[in-house]
């Protein structure tokens, strides 16, 4: 792919992330509608795009971030070294604890989700970009924490309860891996284990 087509792919790719709501598409006609792109560049565009590995299609065919897309934004954060783990440890725990997975990086008191997570949402609560956290969060390292988050629908509070590990930091970040819990009950022996065991492969990947 040239410099220039490179560089209009990427433009493709920030506007179809951006599409409202993070709304699963199945076709390149729904992301390219949803994005409001050109049909005339945004096939061969999208296509690029899943040939550089920015797009993938899960087992359903909707598009998600590709692993070219996870390393990038791992790498932002410092964390790269964790963007070939992230698939298959997310859907480890997805088919153990059917519950939604996925990675988050803690912030102060935000929570920002991705660049991927696994699973249908947990009783229909969607996956938000961002939460916050609703109290200061006591994180140590390789241990399972529960709390509740928030995060707004309009101008009404949402209430998320999700188990949390924390795998690694830096100097301003915290990555987690995750399951939303159930709203009616607590992360179960097994589902703590699940993380548990999450960490685990990561620091086997590292050594």
């Amino acid at each position: 792919m040239t410099q220039s087509a490179y560089t209009r792919a990427v433009d493709v790719f920030e506007a179809l992330m951006a599409v409202p709501g993070r709304d699963a598409h199945a076709s390149p006609a729904g992301l390219i509608r949803a994005a409001g792109l050109p049909a005339s560049s945004g096939y061969r565009h999208t296509a690029a795009l899943e040939a550089e590995a920015m797009l993938r299609r899960d087992a359903q065919g909707n598009y998600l971030p590709g692993a070219s897309a996870i390393r990038v934004g791992l790498n932002g954060f410092g964390v790269g070294r964790l963007a070939p783990l992230v698939q298959p440890i997310l859907l480890q725990l997805r088919q153990s604890t059917q519950l939604t997975s996925f990675i988050a990086i803690a912030q102060d008191m935000e929570l920002r989700m991705g660049p991927h997570s696994v699973g249908r949402d947990t009783r229909g609560t969607p996956v938000q970009p961002s939460y916050g956290f609703e109290t200061i969060p006591d994180l140590v390292i390789g241990q399972v924490t529960e709390m509740g988050l928030r995060w707004f629908e309009g101008n009404i509070a949402r209430r998320t309860n999700v188990a949390l590990i924390p795998v690694e930091s830096s100097t301003s970040d915290i990555v987690m891996v995750g399951l939303i819990l159930n709203s009616s009950r607590g992360a179960s022996e097994m589902q703590t284990r699940a993380l548990q065991q999450a960490f685990e492969q990561i620091e086997e990947a590292e050594v």
